[in-house]
């Protein structure tokens, strides 16, 4: 086998794991993080406890997720621990109000109803047109006095 070959195999193996894991590849994963993460020789780390190196490697990554912005999510996976069918049951619900939504959405459309209200052609009102004093000068522009009287007439 030559050097290139040799090369080669444990390429299409490297691949090979990451397309479709196995147990062992995904171990080996998580030891190459944490001697990455804690400066551990492999050799040792392959040595650890797989609980410890699990534990420390999951804190780790955690550490750096703010909890009120990810809220929503992390209740998500605990609710996915606590409940296997969780994930099927949310699946479930989304389908149903994404049903939900395309009938009434149909509803409208045969209707001939507008997204909103205030698109509909048959209330959208014209604005009111501003009417101009009857007792502006015909001619030349206006006084100080006169603009002063307006003023006091509207407030």
């Amino acid at each position: 086998m030559s050097f290139r070959d040799f090369i080669e195999t444990f390429q299409s193996q490297a691949l090979s794991d990451k397309l479709a894991p196995s147990d062992q590849a995904s171990w080996n994963y998580i030891c190459r993080e944490y001697s990455k993460i804690f400066h551990t020789p492999l050799h040792e780390v392959f040595k650890l406890s797989p609980e410890f190196v699990c534990l420390h490697i999951f804190a780790e990554q955690l550490s750096n997720v703010d909890i009120e912005e990810n809220l929503e999510l992390l209740q998500d996976k605990l609710s996915a621990l606590l409940d296997p069918e969780f994930d099927i049951k949310r699946e479930r619900a989304y389908r149903e109000e994404l049903k939900q939504i395309q009938e009434q959405e149909n509803l409208r459309l045969a209707e001939g109803r507008a997204v909103h209200p205030s698109l509909d052609k048959k209330t959208k009102k014209e604005p009111p047109k501003e009417e101009l004093p009857s007792d502006l000068p015909k001619q030349g522009g206006l006084s100080a006095a006169l603009i002063k009287q307006l003023q006091d007439k509207e407030g």
